[in-house]
């Protein structure tokens, strides 16, 4: 047969797969099952501390000394700061402010504004109190807390200042005569020292040498009646000044204080 007849009668043999044949003399039985095999656990070993260089020690021993630095900042408390405040003995209360526990005083030696921690609630303004080294006699005040700012304070105390100044110069009348309105003289060729008041020209300073003569004043009343000023009043004016402007020259707070006995 041929043709397509014949392609479709041939057959194909299958692929048989081939076992492996076993030589029974080469034939071993397995080995029984003789259960899980336990892995021994591995044991951690306790950490070593590391060795430390130099640098390391420096800083270890730094911040140890620095804990005990600060134990005895705690332990010690710092000195005060000196003040210019310091070498006032007597002042005039400007404000006693109950809420802060606080008392501004002007200095009578430097015409400065201090700040004190309150003992005595009922001081009132314009008092004169002790404000000097000996704790002993502080009655109305304790420690010095700082310098008072005028442009911190209340408007109250702003405006008993001038007040509080002029009630100062004229219960010490007898010291700015003599050492003021009786000698004061030209501080150059165009200003005399009258000139330095508030409101006081060349012209009204002349009259008031005029008027004063060889004699000078006894009082600041005779100065007031006989100049139609209030001296007491301008000069007290001249001290806040000084007080708001730390640059005006010349300083007559300087140059006039403290008050003699």
């Amino acid at each position: 047969m041929s043709g397509f007849s014949r392609d479709r009668n041939i057959k194909i043999p299958k692929k048989v797969d081939k076992k492996p044949t076993v030589n029974p003399s080469n034939y071993a039985p397995s080995r029984p099952a003789e259960g899980r095999v336990e892995v021994p656990k591995k044991v951690a070993k306790p950490a070593q501390p590391r060795p430390q260089n130099n640098q390391q020690r420096r800083r270890g021993g730094n911040r140890r000394n620095t804990g005990n630095r600060g134990n005895n900042r705690q332990r010690q408390q710092k000195p005060r700061r000196p003040t210019p405040l310091d070498d006032e003995v007597w002042a005039r209360v400007i404000e006693n402010d109950a809420k802060t526990n606080v008392i501004v005083a002007l200095g009578e030696s430097k015409m400065m504004l201090g700040r004190y921690s309150a003992k005595n609630p009922t001081t009132t303004v314009g008092e004169r109190i002790y404000v000097g080294v000996d704790s002993n006699k502080r009655t109305e005040v304790g420690e010095i807390l700082g310098m008072a700012k005028l442009d911190r304070l209340s408007n109250s105390a702003v405006s008993d200042l001038p007040l509080v100044t002029q009630m100062f110069v004229e219960e010490n009348q007898t010291h700015f005569i003599k050492s003021f309105f009786n000698i004061a003289g030209p501080l150059s060729l165009k200003q005399h020292a009258f000139e330095l008041l508030p409101g006081i020209g060349k012209k009204k300073a002349l009259q008031m040498v005029e008027i004063r003569g060889s004699s000078g004043f006894s009082s600041l009343e005779q100065l007031n009646e006989s100049c139609s000023i209030d001296a007491a009043e301008l000069l007290s004016k001249r001290f806040v000044a000084e007080i708001e402007d730390k640059n005006l020259q010349p300083r007559l707070s300087e140059l006039l204080l403290p008050v003699s006995a």
